[in-house]
């Protein structure tokens, strides 16, 4: 059953009032208890939630993945095992149709040289999956819907028991604990920067979109009034009692408490932002109830979706980010994948980086008056701007599509940001609300602010502008190249030309291509296969600023590669 009325203690070693006082004043847990405690010390809550089975399945349902799963659990032996001497460990968790997401995020992992991680999987498919790659790994025993969690669904709240418990666990067992969504790569070896504040019992991300220092270190937390963002945090055996209340609260409904709210909503209880005895930084504060010391991580260090691909905030910094995660997007899993692979930290097949027919580029051209023009930008100046940068994408994917390359999308300029409600007016005007307004123009536009992403095919049908900068993409590819133009008058023969003339050519740059219409060269043939290859790419952007509304200007827009 549910663990609504499950208490949260067994026994006497685990009371919350044996505390020891950290050096800098913040309590901690003595070190006695939680390395001494045994798995039946901590109490079995089952936090399945409203997917509970109503029995357990009898021994001959039971496939080669829940063989896996009644072997593979989370438990103090393998944590600390994993964790090793610095008692450190970093978590995740993973379904089966985001097993690639995994693949990525374990990668950047082995590359910094860590161990220290393992990979919770919330269904028996995506054990075995993990199991197989070798993948360091667990069985979350979640019972949760194999497919999507929308955002929002008792699915997605579902899951937060879950997270809330290995959170739970790791640290009563002792242990410092990141914990990430899968889409929340790391990037840089955390620990280090966690040891900078030793009395700090959790370290959060947050939603902010505007950064208030600059120097590296924590946010100032007065001026932080954006959600903490849970899909990637740090704790210690310190926030044991804000942990606890975590836990209890959200047991009590798992159908429809959100894991995030609550979150944000008890560590900011009682909390004492403006006091500063007891700790080791001004930019700590005590939150719950003055029982726990926290702090918000520098947004452009620890990036949210916002600040890494639409402010750039680490780029303009010169910061390399600790990580990545991919908030505030658009175009759902496909976009996520996307944005990655812009940023050059998604990992693709070999195959991905040589497509068998080859690469197509070329330079689009963005007239002054489009990007800058009179009176400043506006929605209809940001509507006008994108369609003209569609118009030649899509004559260079005619033209790609018809000499059987991949098209290397451009860099795109958006005028404004997108929301899903209006953008900022005023001096910031045409940004994310609460966004720097030095954002806009956007000039390395994520391909999901104006086109949703799958109906491209884009393993298929294009990379990413970043591609041939990415050091996986072979010296073999980048350097055989060739630049050529089209004679419009010569029609289709043209593009036949270029097929036999650059057949050896892994890259061809086509010079004159956003001057010219590719879709007139096509056969009729060619033409129908294009528009319906391409039909569905559609895209939408919202929401203009106020002060473009009451000028009569349109609120939202909907785009398409084919009408552009």
């Amino acid at each position: 059953a549910p663990c609504a009325n499950r208490a949260m203690f067994a026994g006497s070693a685990v009371a919350l009032g044996v505390m020891a006082t950290h050096a800098y004043g913040a309590p901690a847990l003595d070190e006695r208890l939680v390395t001494s405690l045994s798995d039946a010390d901590v109490e079995v809550v089952d936090v399945r939630g409203i997917y509970d089975e109503p029995s357990p399945p009898s021994r001959r349902r039971l496939g080669p993945g829940r063989w896996l799963s009644e072997q593979l659990q989370f438990s103090q032996s393998l944590a600390k095992k994993t964790a090793g001497p610095s008692r450190t460990i970093i978590l995740s968790f993973v379904n089966r149709i985001r097993i690639d997401f995994a693949t990525t995020w374990v990668y950047h992992l082995q590359a910094l040289g860590l161990s220290n991680f393992l990979i919770g999987a919330t269904d028996d498919v995506a054990l075995k999956a993990l199991h197989e790659a070798k993948t360091p790994c667990f069985s979350m025993k979640t019972n949760l819907p194999e497919g999507e969690w929308a955002w929002g669904s008792p699915s997605f709240k579902a899951l937060g028991p879950h997270k809330i418990e290995l959170i739970y666990k790791s640290i009563l067992w002792g242990l410092e604990v990141v914990i990430t969504d899968i889409d929340a790569l790391v990037l840089r070896d955390p620990f280090p920067y966690m040891a900078r504040y030793p009395d700090a019992g959790f370290l959060t991300t947050s939603d902010h979109l505007a950064n208030t220092t600059t120097d590296g270190g924590l946010e100032d937390h007065r001026a932080i009034h954006s959600a903490y963002n849970i899909g990637y945090m740090f704790f210690r055996p310190s926030a044991l009692p804000l942990v606890l209340e975590w836990r209890r609260f959200i047991g009590e409904d798992p159908r429809t408490r959100w894991d995030q709210g609550e979150f944000n909503r008890i560590a900011r209880k009682g909390w004492a932002p403006n006091k500063r005895e007891g700790l080791s930084d001004p930019r700590l504060f005590w939150a719950y109830e003055s029982k726990v010391v926290g702090g918000v991580l520098p947004l452009s260090l620890f990036c949210g979706g916002h600040n890494y691909f639409v402010s750039r905030l680490a780029e303009r910094l010169g910061q390399p980010a600790y990580s990545i995660h991919t908030t505030f997007q658009y175009s759902a899993a496909a976009g996520k994948r996307h944005r990655l692979r812009e940023a050059m930290v998604w990992i693709d097949e070999p195959a991905y980086y040589d497509p068998p027919g080859g690469l197509l580029t070329f330079t689009p051209s963005v007239p002054h008056g489009l990007l800058h023009p009179a009176g400043g930008m506006n929605a209809s100046g940001h509507i006008a701007l994108i369609n003209h940068q569609l118009r030649q994408i899509r004559s260079a994917l005619a033209v790609a599509t018809a000499v059987g390359r991949v098209l290397v999308l451009p860099q795109v300029i958006c005028g404004y940001d997108k929301a899903w409600y209006s953008l900022a007016s005023g001096s910031s005007r045409g940004v994310f609300g609460g966004a720097h307004g030095f954002v806009v123009p956007i000039r390395k536009c994520p391909l999901d602010h104006f086109l949703e992403v799958g109906p491209l095919s884009p393993l298929e049908t294009i990379r990413e502008y970043s591609f041939l900068s990415n050091p996986r993409t072979p010296a073999s590819v980048t350097s055989s190249a060739a630049t050529d133009s089209i004679d419009t008058a010569g029609g289709n023969s043209e593009l036949q030309r270029l097929v036999s003339e650059h057949k050896n050519k892994r890259v061809l740059h086509v010079a004159n291509l956003a001057a010219i219409d590719g879709t007139s060269l096509l056969t009729p043939l060619q033409r129908l296969l294009f528009t319906k290859r391409f039909m569905h790419a559609t895209g939408s952007w919202c929401c203009a600023p106020n002060d473009d509304i009451k000028l009569g200007l349109p609120r939202s827009a909907r785009f398409s590669l084919l009408r552009a």
